[in-house]
């Protein structure tokens, strides 16, 4: 399973009210990281300063604010790409988070 490269992190986030404010405490450290928001649910922060104390940092926000550090890539829909052979799409369709 493919994992991160080692300066990214990747972040996600089941409600809209916690991706908000992890982003906001994220831009707080900004000038030592760099954010890409991939989704409405999924954050890739890369570090621009190799220190491990800024790696630290960033996982701490995310779990304070109720997220996930993913660890493999393949848990992260944003990166998924979906060849749909029906366009009728079901109930199921939406992932669940939780």
């Amino acid at each position: 399973m493919p994992r991160p490269k080692k300066d990214e992190i990747f972040a996600t986030y089941n409600n809209d009210f916690c991706y908000e404010k992890g982003l906001s405490e994220l831009r707080k450290i900004e000038p030592n990281i760099e954010i890409n928001v991939l989704d409405y649910h999924t954050i890739k922060i890369l570090l621009k300063n190799k220190a491990p104390s800024i790696e630290r940092t960033v996982k701490t926000i995310v779990k304070n604010t109720k997220g996930y550090v993913e660890v493999e890539l393949d848990t992260v829909n944003a990166l998924k790409v979906h060849k749909k052979k029906d366009q009728n799409s079901g109930v199921l369709d939406t992932p669940f988070y939780g």
